[in-house]
């Protein structure tokens, strides 16, 4: 009997798999090789991760002939993370975690026997202790550590105790080591390229929007999605300021520095002014959206006319050039620069603007007008004193 179409289509989806399987690796290579990136980045910790692994259990099974040879490499496993600074975090938690969980494990043997109610009170004494908060995410381990050192801990096995803490010392100085000395990385591309995400976002915003009022103003649907998309704009933001953090932390504690004359710490400052000036600049855009919603329930007398509404968009259009430009380096000269000739020319159709509009029609456009006023006023800054390129 020949196949059903549901199993011939299976088949081929699965034989589809397999072919694309041997490509998709290929691709997953060709970025690790060829360029930085997440591709790269989880590449390089996985690697640092398993050598950490093999070279703490390696001393304490071999060097140290440590009985308890398997709490080296598991807590060499947790304390590389993906920039000097957590692996520093995590080690001095992890250790601390360890200690207070063996201690406690170690007390409750000989205090009150190995029995159901002596693991209980154990317990919950770890689980109390993991509550501190200077042990952050490690906190859980101090009752994980208790738990497996329960065991090994009671009756007549306490000589057990410091060659636990000892393992795990020597876990955390493995990893500690690899995390630091092995490629940690530094990730000025990350700040640069979240901050780049939220400029092309606002500038994509405000160049839909400024098209949008050619005619007029557009259609209820057309406004409400502008609206959702300055809404967005929050995503956007968050990532932004996640990857600007993120790339600061790696330049913390990072051995690389030593190398490097310049102060890492001014160039993500200057990212964190940008990012906020963006922020700022977002909610302005918010603003404006919300003003073109409104315009619809206001009386007909008192909202802009089409040719106002055509000049504010290009007006925007500007803008959205501007936000384009905020960062670039071209020009050697405040003047030459090409966000401050965008600025320019957008502050002088302000102000052509701001002569058109009069009598009542001023509530709606005095509204629009001063949102665009401060966006003038965030994009200087951002550009002025953001750093969008390390020295």
């Amino acid at each position: 009997m020949g196949e059903s179409e549901p199993e011939r289509s299976h088949t081929g989806t699965t034989q589809r798999r397999i072919r694309t399987a041997p490509a998709r690796l290929r691709d997953h290579a060709r970025r690790v090789t060829r360029r930085p990136g997440p591709d790269r980045d989880l590449a390089l910790l996985t690697l640092k991760s398993g050598t950490a692994g093999v070279l703490a259990w390696s001393l304490a099974a071999y060097v140290i002939e440590s009985p308890q040879p398997t709490y080296a490499p598991f807590t060499a496993l947790l304390v590389v993370q993906s920039t000097a600074y957590r692996s520093l975090l995590h080690s001095g938690r992890y250790v601390l975690a360890v200690v207070l969980g063996v201690l406690a494990a170690g007390a409750a043997g000989p205090a009150l026997g190995e029995n159901p109610a002596a693991f209980a009170a154990m317990l919950a004494v770890t689980l109390v202790i993991g509550r501190w908060q200077r042990l952050g995410s490690q906190g859980l381990q101090v009752s994980v550590a208790g738990t497996f050192a329960y065991n090994a801990l009671s009756g007549t096995h306490l000589s057990m105790l410091a060659q636990i803490i000892e393992m795990a010392a020597l876990g955390a100085a493995t990893g500690l080591t690899v995390s630091l000395l092995v490629l940690p990385p530094l990730r000025y591309r990350t700040a640069e390229q979240g901050s780049a995400q939220l400029a092309h976002a606002v500038q994509l915003l405000l160049r839909d929007v400024g098209q949008g009022l050619h005619d007029g103003l557009p259609d209820q649907e057309t406004v409400q999605d502008w609206m959702r998309r300055a809404r967005r704009l929050d995503r956007t933001l968050s990532s932004a300021r996640e990857a600007v953090e993120t790339g600061a932390e790696s330049t913390r504690y990072n051995p690389r520095l030593w190398l490097r004359p310049h102060s890492a710490s001014t160039n993500f400052r200057g990212y964190r002014t940008l990012v906020e000036s963006l922020a700022r600049a977002s909610e302005q855009l918010r603003s404006i959206c919300y003003g073109l919603a409104r315009l619809r329930e206001l009386d007909r007398s008192v909202t802009p006319d089409e040719d106002f509404l055509r000049c504010y968009g290009q007006l925007l259009g500007t803008l959205s050039r501007a936000a384009s430009e905020i960062g670039t380096l071209a020009g050697d000269g405040a003047d030459e620069a090409p966000l401050h000739r965008s600025l320019r020319e957008a502050r002088a159709q302000r102000g052509a603007l701001a002569e058109q509009a009069a009598g009542e029609a001023w509530v709606s456009h005095g509204v629009l007008l001063t949102d665009v006023e401060r966006l003038l006023t965030e994009f200087h800054h951002a550009h002025e004193h953001g750093a969008p390129h390390p020295t």
